[in-house]
């Protein structure tokens, strides 16, 4: 059998892909200026705890753990986070996969990649704003339809009781009153937690996550920054999902004894390892509920995979371009990699 712990990764993965892809942690400073954690501030440390949960599966059951990496074999473009892209009498253009978190091992760039940078006219990202965590949070604040819940409904209405003072329990030991977040949407809720205290003590530091650090570069750079995506449209994505998912999730979540900090730490070490599409069989093969996770990745990542490939092309058509988005982008039939492919790029791996 899974461990809880193991159990709930590949949760976290169908209904956020952690930190790879969601474009809502791109959100999360701002976030951080409404959650205020005081607990996350308490460590002088920097470090992050936890333990990579691959290790703990092919420990209890090796089976499945085979399964998975077979299976993540077969998806396509899921062993690589850099990309060159080419079509004839264009200048190159590159695709970077990032993760939204500002770990020291993610900002360790990729070989190659420093040489690319050198070449490139326009910095693509998810969102321009990232450079500007102020505007991401007024952008939250100008819509609360998006981040609570309207009229009389309040999260003891989306739960039965006994899941409701499951929330309640996880929330009071984590500091946070149920009260003061009785009115939130779950998936707000939830992604604010994913932010360890270790990201917010490294953040104090200066430290910024992957993203914000290239956009900032890129305009200290002379370099055009370009958002592919608005805030909005990140907020309505993560809205779409129904609030009982992601308040399910949320109870998972809260029941979990280290939190974000084991399923964090798999994830950095996927992406260190390039194992993008790892997170893919993991979600197939463990996730509770197939139907749940397809749907949300269906609107989390495809639905914008689309988006981004469509308003990238025409500063691809220009050369000279870097894309840069979470690294859950890339990988599979709909991800990023194929879809260039579609509009007649080659698209071959740097490393």
């Amino acid at each position: 059998m899974l461990s809880h712990n193991m159990a709930f990764t590949s949760r976290a993965a169908s209904t956020g892909l952690s930190t790879f892809g969601n474009g809502a942690l791109l959100i999360m400073a701002a976030v951080l200026t409404i959650f205020s954690f005081s607990h996350a501030l308490a460590d002088d440390e920097l470090a992050c705890p936890g333990q990579n949960l691959f290790t703990q599966l092919q420990k209890e059951d090796p089976v499945r753990f085979k399964k998975a990496v077979e299976r993540a074999e077969t998806i396509p473009n899921g062993k690589v986070i850099f990309w060159k892209i080419e079509k004839s009498g264009l200048e190159p253009s590159w695709l970077l996969g990032t993760m939204h978190v500002n770990d020291p091992r993610v900002l360790d760039m990729p070989e190659g990649f420093y040489e690319a940078y050198e070449t490139i006219d326009t910095l693509t990202v998810e969102l321009a704003e990232v450079a500007q965590p102020e505007k991401l949070a007024m952008e939250i604040l100008k819509h609360p339809e998006l981040t609570t819940l309207q009229g009389d409904k309040t999260l003891d209405h989306i739960l039965p009781s006994d899941a409701t003072s499951d929330v309640a329990a996880g929330l009071k030991k984590k500091g946070i009153s149920m009260n003061l977040m009785a009115k939130m949407r779950p998936w707000f809720i939830y992604m604010g937690l994913q932010t360890r205290g270790c990201d917010v003590r490294r953040s104090a530091k200066g430290f910024k996550v992957l993203d914000q650090s290239l956009a900032l570069d890129a305009l200290n750079d002379g370099i055009d920054l370009v958002g592919l995506e608005t805030p909005v449209e990140q907020l309505e994505a993560m809205s779409d999902v129904p609030d009982n998912l992601m308040l399910q999730n949320l109870r998972e979540f809260l029941a979990l004894p280290n939190g974000m900090d084991d399923i964090s730490e798999t994830m950095i070490d996927l992406y260190d390892h390039g194992d993008v599409g790892m997170i893919y069989s993991l979600m197939e093969f463990v996730s509770t509920d197939q139907a749940a996770a397809k749907a949300f990745e269906n609107r989390v990542i495809t639905d914008r995979n689309k988006v981004m490939a469509e308003r990238a092309k025409p500063y691809l058509d220009k050369g000279r371009t870097m894309i840069a988005v979470g690294a859950a982008h890339l990988p599979g039939d709909d991800g990023l990699v194929e879809l260039l492919r579609r509009q007649g790029f080659t698209v071959t791996a740097v490393n």
